[in-house]
């Protein structure tokens, strides 16, 4: 069983990726515009927010940085107490879930930080 410390930080590891996307879906929508086909030129958004604008590609890094950093941090805390799971299954179904979003996220992070014409090597 894990104590009351391990799942508050679980738990707010698992806040810092759930809550950026169910407020701006920032990578929902990152790789919604770049798989959506249209012929017109015209990509529409997922969900419109302030983190579209090309003004604000600030906050998009911060928030996917932020979205990727606690996915890792929740991924790590995740195997770091397996002892403390009670059920193997849940545990395997919750590794896998958070090893796809620490990849998923870490692609968006990527991208966003490669394709942008100030990104300097």
């Amino acid at each position: 069983m894990m104590t009351k410390v391990q799942k508050t930080w679980l738990w707010v590891f698992g806040a810092m990726v759930v809550v950026p996307e169910v407020l701006w879906s920032p990578v929902i929508n990152l790789y919604y515009e770049f798989f959506q086909s249209s012929y017109s030129g015209y990509v529409k958004p997922f969900n419109n927010n302030f983190l579209q604008n090309s003004d604000n590609l600030k906050y998009l890094k911060f928030v996917i940085s932020l979205q990727f950093i606690g996915a890792v941090l929740f991924f790590m805390f995740w195997i770091i107490n397996k002892k403390s799971v009670n059920s193997k299954l849940w545990f395997w179904i919750i590794l896998f879930a958070s090893l796809f979003v620490v990849l998923v996220s870490f692609l968006a992070a990527a991208f966003i930080f490669t394709f942008h014409p100030d990104f300097i090597l």
